[in-house]
């Protein structure tokens, strides 16, 4: 989801085209930065229209806008404009990612990757499991129980300390 509203978006680009104001009296007028209001701008002369970001794009359509970029010898703030990528960090990250890693690190999913590990469960009906993902699933069922035993019997210690703790002493 966008910080800002499109609705606000363009009130702010159609104030800047209207009265010729800077971008900074119209950025703190609609209270945002100079940066995302010049390319709502460029986006709007561009295409007529401010485009909404775009969650994925293929591993194809990264290469390709990368190697346009080489061609045509672009920044990155018109190498946006051109593929109406609506932030042109977008393009750096991919460039960086590609620099590093190559095609493979630009096939990655974007954010951080998750502590959690794999299902160890496999996707097929309990009857077609071998003995091997029979014995993996025992194992991870016994290690779980295992967990839980030992967090109950925590939560009793505790709740018998805190009974012990509230009762009054006898002298």
């Amino acid at each position: 989801m966008s910080k800002y509203s499109g609705e606000l978006k363009l009130k702010a680009v159609k104030d800047y085209l209207e009265w010729k104001d800077s971008y900074e009296s119209i950025a703190k007028k609609y209270g945002v930065t100079e940066t995302p209001l010049r390319q709502w701008v460029a986006q709007y002369k561009q295409n007529g229209k401010i485009t909404k970001p775009t969650q994925q794009f293929s591993i194809e359509f990264k290469l390709k806008v990368l190697n346009y970029q080489q061609e045509h010898n672009l920044s990155d703030q018109q190498l946006s404009l051109c593929f109406n990528i609506t932030n042109k960090g977008t393009i750096a990250a991919w460039r960086k990612k590609y620099l590093t890693g190559g095609t493979e690190a630009l096939a990655q999913k974007r954010g951080r990757r998750s502590k959690v590990p794999k299902s160890r469960i496999p996707k097929k009906p309990r009857e077609q499991w071998t003995e091997h993902e029979e014995l993996e699933y025992l194992r991870m069922e016994n290690d779980y129980l295992k967990k839980l035993y030992a967090l109950i019997q925590e939560r009793e210690q505790n709740e018998r300390k805190e009974k012990m703790s509230k009762e009054p002493s006898e002298n």
